[in-house]
């Protein structure tokens, strides 16, 4: 009589299997409980702890998945926009948003030589402080030579103060009585990665995340001359100097807007598919912060990453109101 084959309980395949299923049950809870309020703070929380506490990545393509999403919400909030109005905000704001930038600069090179800081770290943390978070570091990191450590911590301390900013900003804007407009510029100043400023100005409301949106188009186009000074600098001719399609397409939705008349019903389902889609690209980027990352932070960039912002993140706060 043939037996059952034995079931070997110490394989470390069945604690993997348990985590992946156990992975996918809590994304698809953070999932239904995210887009169930509309609010991406819950995905991006909710992604993190599930890469955090079961250490397993069920998403092969997440990170994929999440730019596309991110990229596909920025160009449908074009469509409630308006170009005349995306070109009155960017006019508004443009001089304030080149300050905001060059100030951080300089300011990040002061801090780095007070507290005697890895240089490349402390560089790519302040291109990602001053222009656009992840995407600055990414971009210049190649140009300056960085390793994979250093691009590491510089990715993961501007996630951690992304998670800070969504689950504070909101409260403060209400506590300072802010209006949509003032809001999203301060978001899209003081916030380092375009998709957490457009989830945390999409908290505060619908018209403080188009705000938000076209100012930080206007922060994130401050790349293309940094790439090509840091090739200059660092000796690299190969930089990769254009502007991102997402941009491009954003600006032609804003353009079709005005020209094309959409219903109440049309622009209503325009913004909650981009609230949708935030949804899912904010999930996805909690997904891809690890253990491993974590413990390869210094106290002195954690220090220096948080002094920064926490200075310019404020200042920005304080020109606005000048």
């Amino acid at each position: 009589m043939a037996t059952a084959p034995e079931v070997n309980l110490n394989s470390p395949k069945q604690p993997k299997q348990a985590a992946v299923a156990l992975s996918w049950a809590a994304i698809a809870l953070t999932l239904s409980g995210a887009l169930y309020f509309m609010n991406p703070a819950i995905a991006l929380l909710g992604g993190l702890a599930t890469r955090l506490g079961l250490q397993t990545q069920p998403i092969v393509r997440a990170p994929s998945i999440g730019t596309i999403s991110l990229q596909s919400a920025i160009v449908l909030l074009g469509f409630t926009l308006g170009f005349d109005r995306m070109l009155s905000v960017s006019a508004d704001y443009g001089l304030l948003v080149a300050g905001y930038v060059l100030a951080t600069f300089a300011l990040g090179w002061v801090v780095s030589r007070l507290l005697f800081c890895d240089r490349t770290e402390a560089a790519l943390l302040t291109s990602g402080t001053a222009i656009c978070g992840g995407t600055a570091i990414a971009t210049l990191g190649p140009l300056m030579g960085a390793n994979p450590k250093q691009f590491a911590v510089a990715t993961a301390l501007v996630f951690l103060l992304n998670v800070v900013a969504l689950m504070t900003f909101p409260f403060i804007g209400q506590w300072l009585e802010m209006s949509q407009e003032a809001f999203g510029v301060w978001v899209a100043l003081a916030v380092h990665d375009t998709s957490s400023v457009v989830a945390t100005a999409a908290i505060y409301g619908e018209e403080a995340a188009a705000v938000a949106t076209t100012v930080k188009i206007g922060r994130t186009l401050w790349l293309i001359p940094v790439a090509f000074l840091a090739s200059l600098i660092y000796r690299e001719k190969e930089a990769k100097l254009r502007v991102p399609l997402f941009v491009v397409l954003f600006i032609l939705a804003a353009l079709v807007s005005s020209f094309v008349s959409l219903s109440a019903d049309v622009l209503q389902l325009v913004t909650t598919v981009s609230k949708t889609l935030l949804v899912v690209a904010l999930l996805m980027i909690g997904l891809e912060i690890n253990r491993a990352t974590l413990r390869q932070m210094s106290w002195r960039s954690v220090l220096f990453g948080v002094t920064l912002w926490g200075i310019v993140a404020p200042g920005a706060f304080v020109l606005l109101t000048l």
